[in-house]
């Protein structure tokens, strides 16, 4: 039988992981508002002519990966805690929940970090054609070297930061989970977690 503070607990991280979910959706849903946003007053500028408004089309790539940044964040605390329910040795967790767990690290889903990376990635690339097509008549060669300087830059950050992501949370779903050091042990080396 589970204390009750064990039982208080596990329900408070379920609910943790929940919310967190939804904060990471959210994250995604404002990014998407967002960059529509900035892409659709960069058309409407080009139609009416509002002159220098295209200087906003420059912070798209700051603003995506201030997203990603916050997105990666609640996307690596829910793997937290369904690694810690699914692999440690003190959780405390069901079997069906434990093998749940390891299935989804078994058939991880590489394609939603890897979508958010791409949108990303090709919005900046919008926003500097944008930004060059408002922009042709009037740039020097210096403003050429800037403007390409930015947009690599800019590309090379979004691109480096998603593989650092990558990293980290493969590095934490495949390591195995050091035993803690007042764990009692079985002839395994297994924890023996002793419910009562």
């Amino acid at each position: 039988m589970l204390e009750a503070n064990d039982s208080e607990f596990l329900r408070a991280l379920h609910e943790e992981k929940i919310r967190i979910q939804s904060e990471r959706s959210g994250y995604l849903t404002q990014k998407l508002a967002l960059v529509t946003v900035l892409l659709g007053v960069s058309i409407v500028n080009m139609r009416l002519g509002f002159g220098d408004i295209y200087w906003i089309l420059y912070f798209i790539p700051m603003l995506a990966v201030c997203y990603d940044l916050f997105f990666m964040s609640a996307d690596w605390r829910i793997k937290r805690i369904g690694a810690f329910l699914g692999r440690h040795p003190m959780s405390l967790a069901g079997d069906a929940e434990k093998q749940w767990e390891d299935f989804c690290v078994s058939y991880q889903d590489g394609i939603t970090s890897f979508t958010n990376m791409l949108f990303s990635f090709l919005v900046t690339l919008a926003a500097g054609a944008f930004v060059l097509s408002l922009q042709a008549p009037l740039i020097s060669r210096e403003s050429k070297i800037l403007f390409a300087a930015w947009l690599v830059l800019s590309l090379l950050v979004i691109v480096a930061i998603w593989f650092r992501h990558h990293r980290i949370i493969e590095r934490m779903l495949l390591e195995p989970i050091p035993t803690p050091p007042n764990a009692v042990t079985g002839s395994e080396g297994v924890p023996k977690i002793n419910i009562q």
